[in-house]
């Protein structure tokens, strides 16, 4: 139907239309949003892709148009995840501008934030993540890889730093995060932040010693409170 003459410019304007790649956006967005949920509460193994399709509100064609099956879902969610922690926890680093031990905790804490704002995301890629197929634990174990670097100056703290193992970046880094999983485990998401002096003196200690780690951590400590 045609507009009456002079009344065009007075009709209210309609919804802006939906681009293509918006609405592709949107979808992936709520598929993996719906696959971090069920996989959070049930596991990985119990999740199937009807529960995703249901719970994302999409049709079997929209999933099979991003993704080919469950675990290449589950991979996107892994892949975006981690990467976004990595860049929230480097970028805390790297802003703060004090000793490095006041780097490590502005990363450790950054850490902290961003699992306790998205447990169910932390909990299918913390916890799920090593048990849900090779390529997923493969993932897993390069992502928190990428925090080695930055404890990795602590060891021109430390005058025996050459005593100090290989690994110790990569040991220190899991047992953070095996704490923070059986936090999620436990459904404990409102204690992590509670994490961070402890876990930080635990991360200090091989460096700058036992005394110089708790100092550091109740300066944290009294900061939070």
């Amino acid at each position: 139907m045609r507009a009456l003459p002079g009344k065009a410019s007075r009709q209210p304007p309609g919804p802006e239309p939906v681009s293509r790649a918006a609405s592709a956006a949107d979808q992936r967005r709520r598929i993996l949003e719906a696959t971090a949920g069920l996989v959070a509460e049930q596991g990985f193994a119990e999740t199937t892709i009807e529960q995703i399709i249901r719970r994302a509100r999409v049709g079997y064609a929209t999933f099979y148009k991003h993704y080919a099956d469950k675990q290449e879902a589950f991979l996107a969610l892994l892949d975006a995840a981690l990467e976004r922690t990595a860049y929230v926890v480097e970028e805390a680093y790297d802003r703060e501008d004090g000793p490095w031990p006041d780097k490590v905790g502005a990363g450790l804490g950054a850490l902290l934030e961003q699992v306790a704002a998205h447990p169910d995301v932390a909990r299918a890629c913390l916890v799920e993540a090593p048990t849900a197929g090779p390529e997923a634990a493969a993932r897993h174990e390069a992502a928190l890889k990428r925090f080695a670097p930055l404890l990795r100056p602590g060891r021109e703290l430390n005058p025996r730093s050459d005593k100090l193992p290989d690994s110790l970046e990569d040991t220190l880094t899991g047992g953070v995060l095996w704490v923070i999983n059986q936090r999620l485990i436990a459904g404990e998401e409102a204690k992590l932040r509670a994490l961070l002096p402890e876990s930080l003196e635990f991360l200090l200690r091989p460096y700058v010693g036992e005394d110089e780690a708790a100092r550091e951590a109740g300066g944290r400590e009294s900061a939070s409170a």
